[in-house]
């Protein structure tokens, strides 16, 4: 009578061969293996009966499987509870086109719609902060949010749903 050590050495290229039909990717036959004879060798004591021990060792493989399965299932149902509600595209796609308008802008007005709109900052702070009039600042951020909204209407009608 052999111990379970002796039975999986043994059977390790048919169990191989069934993990790899089981994954059908050679890397992820070899990780299942690995999972299986850990669990194997870690059981009290496996049969000692050469068939016995054969299906004891198969059934091992097929366990680990299906819980390697599983566990990838609970992974991806909670990566899927963590995306965002509808509507991601939409607002994803909006920020992107908001931030390229933004960068099209001049470099005096792009000063102007980062400190009134980006950091919030009255006309009044955002004279201060770039030493010009607050007429200056109100017509820039007048000229550069009107050239933005022209910016990215332009690019919405050359999109793929025009």
């Amino acid at each position: 009578m052999r111990s379970t050590g002796q039975h999986l050495v043994e059977l390790w290229p048919r169990l191989f061969g069934y993990a790899l039909s089981l994954t059908r990717e050679a890397e992820t036959a070899r990780d299942l293996m690995q999972r299986s004879a850990l669990r194997a060798l870690a059981a009290p004591a496996g049969p000692r009966e050469e068939r016995a021990a054969r299906a004891y060792l198969f059934r091992i493989v097929r366990h680990a499987f299906v819980d390697g399965l599983r566990r990838a299932s609970v992974r991806r149902e909670a990566a899927a509870e963590d995306l965002p509600d509808e509507g991601y595209d939409d607002r994803l796609i909006d920020a992107i086109a908001v931030r390229q308008a933004f960068e099209r802008l001049d470099g005096p007005c792009r000063r102007v719609v980062a400190c009134v709109d980006v950091e919030g900052l009255s006309y009044r702070e955002t004279a201060e902060r770039l030493g010009i009039p607050v007429g200056t600042v109100m017509s820039r951020l007048h000229r550069a949010r009107r050239a933005m909204l022209r910016s990215i209407a332009a690019d919405g009608s050359d999109g793929p749903g025009a």
